[in-house]
Order: C-alpha cells, then sequence, then structure tokens
C-alpha cells in the first residue's frame, strides 16, 4: 500500500521528534524553585516563547511554493524545541525537573490538541498527575495517534505556503498561541503533585 506524501512527512517528523527529545533530554534549565509563587516569572518565560515560537514560524513560512513546503519539518521541530525547554524550565521553576518524562514532554506539547491520545498512560485530577507504566508498544501507539494529528498540521501548513506574507502572518500567530496553551498546560501540571505508578500497582489495579 502506498503512502501520501503527508503520511511520509509525518514519519519523518516522528523521526526527528524522537532525536528532538535527545536533545532535550540534555537540556538543563537554568531556572530553581523559587520562594515566591513563580506564577509571574512563568508568565514571562511564556509570553517570551511564544514571542520566538511566532518569529520563528514566521520566517520559515515566507518562501513561497515549494521552497517553503520543504521548511514546514524543520519549523515544527524548532518550534517544538522552544516549546520543549519552555516546559523544562516551567517544570524546574516548581522543583519537578526531574520528573519530567517523554510521556509528560508529549502531554503538555499536544494535550490541547488531542489529550484522549493519553487516556491510558496519564490520569490527571484537580489535586495530581498520575502517570502509568507504559510499554514500547504503547508508547509507539501515541506517537501514531500523534502522527495523525501532525499530517492535518503539515496539510494547513502547506496551504499556507502559498499565500505570500499573509501565509506567514498565519502561521506564526498559530505558533504564538500554540505555544501560549503549551505554556498554561505545564503550569497546570507541574504546580500538582505527580505521581509514578509503579508497575506493581499497575498490575494490582488492572
Amino acid at each position: 500500500m502506498n503512502e501520501t506524501p503527508s503520511q511520509v512527512k509525518s514519519e519523518g517528523f516522528l523521526e526527528g521528534l524522537i532525536e528532538l527529545f535527545a536533545g532535550l533530554e540534555d537540556y538543563r534549565s537554568p531556572y530553581a524553585p523559587t520562594i515566591q509563587p513563580p506564577d509571574n516569572l512563568i508568565q514571562e518565560l511564556v509570553q517570551n516563547a511564544s514571542f520566538k515560537s511566532a518569529l520563528v514560524s514566521a520566517t520559515c513560512s515566507l518562501p513561497p511554493g515549494p521552497l517553503g513546503i520543504l521548511s514546514i519539518l524543520p519549523e515544527l521541530l524548532l518550534v517544538y524545541r522552544i516549546q520543549g525547554h519552555l516546559i523544562l524550565d516551567i517544570a524546574a521553576l516548581y522543583g519537578k525537573e526531574v520528573q519530567v518524562t517523554k510521556e509528560l514532554l508529549l502531554y503538555c506539547l499536544f494535550k490541547h490538541g488531542g489529550a484522549q491520545v493519553f487516556r491510558k498512560i496519564i490520569e490527571e485530577s484537580s489535586l495530581k498527575i498520575l502517570i502509568r507504566p507504559t510499554t514500547v508498544r504503547a508508547f509507539q501507539t501515541v506517537l501514531e495517534k500523534l502522527g495523525l494529528m501532525i499530517s492535518k498540521s503539515i496539510i494547513r501548513k502547506q496551504f499556507a505556503r502559498w499565500i505570500p506574507i499573509g501565509g506567514a502572518v498565519v502561521t506564526g500567530t498559530f505558533a504564538y498561541y500554540d505555544t501560549k496553551r503549551v505554556g498554561k498546560t505545564a503550569m497546570e501540571l507541574f504546580s500538582k503533585e505527580i505521581h509514578a505508578e509503579e508497575i506493581r500497582e499497575f498490575l494490582e489495579s488492572q
């Protein structure tokens, strides 16, 4: 069965996303837990990251037509890198940087677009976050579902590349508000108690 161009691109993006996580694992946030609630500092970080994401997205969208289409995957990965650093900085301000997992990173990045994708591995209540053990296959299933979401994003960006200037404004604005939502999710998540369920607890609950 032949793959569509968007499927091929989403698969290439997922490979890049895995490499991105490897890079994020080496990132050490310059921030530390604060005595006062870190809300104001976090809002400043979110605002700065949102502007940076918008600038990257708009700049990558300026080349029209086929040349612009080639920049879609690099653009997405650059924006997600900015958002990934933002998530880790927020976690550090809450003293929870060591509790950040790939699952939590994905949750913060994509919850606002597909919370149902994570329902089997992350449970969120008003007071705490429960992370369930995941197998390699379960994590791969999450990535595959995210791949479908990413394909839709790629298609939207392909259309935007054919609109001179206006397309750059649209993609930049989208990146700005997308980063805002990521920051909001991370702030809400890391302000709660995070509990990683042990494999024994998980099996007993089944």
